[in-house]
């Protein structure tokens, strides 16, 4: 018997036994509809994931920053200045691995404009900054090494802060701003980013929108009465992250003798919260779910092809007989549970597709079956179908033709 025959008989039999099929089907295609849903989900969310890294960095940003102190710090750790604009210099100064460098410096000031004021946070700055963070005025500039140099008083405000204050924030450029009192020139105001891992969610780029960037240097020297940073923003050399960071921390604990820092991958605590934590719940419970089902469904496929066998000894010995082989049998038994699950596969990934887009357009959340996931589908159903009518079909075909033809 053929292969295709085998395929065909296995219809058949599907069809005689209808009720056990659509039984077994059901498992089969509610486990693969679960999967592929997931799956889709999954490849959504790391999509959006990725996007927000480029928004912040990309891969092998780092930023480093004090670690929290200690209940019961020792000598070292108080002795030490915590993260300064100084190990920023050493920094560049001996890294061989690091392509840019970006300290940082925050502080919540009094903004006053225009009849209006409001308390918000200003950040002390360097070019880099812009270029490791993918920063794009809308309009005017962003900060230059000659403002870093000359500790200027020009600013580059946030969309939300300048139209706050001028109604239209694009007109914010050239115009004064009082900032704990100190006046400053605004020279640039960033275009409004928006960034949300889900609808219900807040914009994770926000604090963007809701800041003021002045020079590094004319923050310490008007704000600080230290060099102390508030961050550093890191920017690895490409294929050298793992280096960077081991790097990193063996220069700055050089210096101070402790790690009193710490280093985190840029982007690391943007997106997901609460939500976030529902969104991978969902996702392992249809995973879950999937996974069972699949496994229902092969029991069932088991048993129906094992009770078939039974219904069928004296067929195959007399196939047997005829010069059927062990092994044609073998295949002919393997072949129906194929049947079964590629059936129940094909209307899975159906299932799944239609699932898929009724969850991302509830949700609000980017999802698409792609020919992988489609193929991974698919593919899972059918090594479903293997295991579960191996036995059987082993079974089929250890029959021996003479005790075959005397059953029933």
């Amino acid at each position: 018997m053929t292969l295709l025959e085998s395929i065909l008989t296995g219809l058949d039999e599907a069809r005689r036994h209808l009720g056990q099929t659509l039984l077994a089907l059901a498992g089969v295609v509610l486990g693969t509809a679960s999967i592929v849903t997931v799956l889709a989900l999954f490849g959504g969310q790391a999509q959006l994931t990725q996007q927000y890294l480029d928004e912040v960095g990309g891969a092998g940003t780092l930023i480093a920053g004090d670690a929290p102190r200690s209940l019961a710090p020792t000598a070292r750790e108080l002795a030490s200045e915590r993260l300064t604009y100084r190990d920023a210099r050493y920094l560049r100064a001996r890294s061989t691995t690091l392509e840019a460098l970006a300290p940082g410096w925050e502080l919540n000031l009094p903004y006053r404009a225009n009849g209006r004021d409001f308390s918000g946070q200003v950040a002390g700055a360097v070019p880099d900054y812009a270029r490791i963070n993918a920063i794009r005025p809308m309009a005017g500039r962003w900060l230059s090494d000659l403002d870093l140099e000359t500790r200027s008083r020009v600013m580059v405000m946030g969309w939300k802060y300048a139209d706050s204050l001028f109604d239209d924030a694009a007109s914010a450029v050239g115009r004064l701003v009082n900032i704990g009192g100190k006046q400053f020139t605004v020279v640039g105001v960033m275009e409004r980013e928006v960034f949300r891992f889900a609808s219900w969610e807040d914009n994770a780029l926000e604090y963007r929108n809701e800041r003021a960037y002045i020079p590094l240097s004319t923050a310490f020297s008007q704000f600080a009465q230290t060099d102390n940073l508030s961050f550093m923003t890191l920017k690895a050399k490409p294929g050298m992250v793992e280096q960077a960071e081991d790097e990193v921390r063996a220069l700055l604990y050089a210096r101070h003798g402790v790690e009193d820092f710490e280093l985190r991958p840029s982007g690391s605590f943007g997106g997901g919260g609460e939500s976030g934590q529902f969104l991978l719940l969902f996702n392992y419970i249809f995973l879950v779910v999937g996974a069972i089902s699949l496994f229902t469904g092969g029991i069932v496929i088991a048993n129906i092809l094992l009770a078939s066998v039974v219904e069928r000894v004296r067929d195959f010995g007399t196939r047997m007989a005829l010069g059927a082989t062990p092994g044609g049998v073998f295949t002919h038994v393997l072949a129906e549970a194929l049947v079964v699950t590629v059936l129940g596969g094909i209307v899975g990934l159906a299932i799944g597709a239609g699932l898929t887009g009724t969850v991302a357009r509830v949700m609000q959340l980017p999802a698409a079956v792609t020919p992988g996931i489609a193929t991974l589908a698919l593919g899972t159903s059918v090594v479903v179908g293997l295991a579960a009518g191996l036995y059987p079909a082993v079974r089929a075909g250890r029959l021996s033709p003479v005790e075959a033809l005397r059953y029933g």
